[in-house]
């Protein structure tokens, strides 16, 4: 698929400094994330990448990565650029046999860490990956385990959802924001798509799911977080008031998180 003009001018600049710093060492650069379901909306979406490497980064590498990242962030401060590099067999194993690699998160390179390590980057990569660089990867490169994808997604409920929907109660304010509506909402709802169909789907895609899997009690919030993602410059029905899109807001994530736990691992 054709890249957005922004999301290349990204993805090449990084391509032709870490080829400058340490050539050879990048032979694969996949995406995950939205643009792997045709989606991307500027200023709101990231680039979020998995790099296949020649070999285990050693210090000058590392080093290499830590000051290409940093001028890729100067040259382009948005949209984040963001992932971890492994070399092909780790793709091929669980995501927990992988070890501890190098990630960018947030403007921050780590020369150890685990972010996005995890079955639904696998997932996406073998599903949805968008390939940048190198071949294209195939089924024996990667593993899937659709039972693994599901008891990963389920326990985020609790590990990740249950604090945000907590968070929304303590902090009426933060949740009345658009923002808000915007991750729970459409968060919430994904990994109800997961749980309810076994397939994986983008944040639009999650809120039009949304729509057809919930009352229509719920739908001037879903509509509302569908707008804050795709027409964030569009007139909001809540404008006049944000307090009841906050609370809206936490009612909904508070019943999807419940209806999706009742779907089980």
């Amino acid at each position: 698929m054709p890249l957005p003009r922004e999301v290349g001018q990204v993805v090449q600049t990084f391509l032709t400094l870490i080829d400058e710093k340490a050539p050879g060492l990048v032979q694969g650069l996949y995406l995950r994330g939205s643009l792997g379901f045709g989606e991307y909306f500027h200023g709101r979406s990231d680039v979020d990448f998995t790099a296949v490497l020649s070999n285990r980064p050693d210090k000058a590498q590392l080093d290499a990565l830590a000051v290409t990242h940093a001028q890729v962030s100067d040259a382009h401060p948005d949209p984040h650029f963001d992932g971890f590099y492994l070399v092909l067999a780790d793709l091929a194993r669980t995501p927990a046999e992988c070890p501890d690699v190098p990630c960018m998160f947030e403007g921050q390179f780590h020369v150890e860490g685990r972010f996005d390590i995890n079955p639904v980057s696998w997932h996406e990569l073998a599903r949805h990956g968008v390939t940048a660089r190198g071949p294209a990867l195939s089924a024996d490169d990667l593993w899937t385990g659709d039972a693994a994808l599901r008891t990963f997604s389920y326990e985020n409920l609790s590990s990740y959802w249950v604090p945000v929907a907590n968070a929304l109660v303590a902090e009426p304010g933060g949740a009345a924001k658009s923002a808000a509506a915007a991750w729970c909402v459409l968060g919430v709802s994904r990994l109800h798509h997961l749980l309810t169909t076994g397939s994986m789907t983008s944040k639009s895609g999650a809120g039009r799911h949304a729509l057809a899997a919930f009352g229509r009690r719920w739908h001037p919030i879903i509509h509302e977080a569908l707008r804050a993602r795709e027409q964030p410059d569009a007139p909001s029905v809540f404008d006049h008031d944000p307090g009841q899109r906050g609370r809206d807001t936490t009612a909904f994530t508070q019943m999807a998180i419940e209806a999706s736990l009742a779907c089980g691992p």
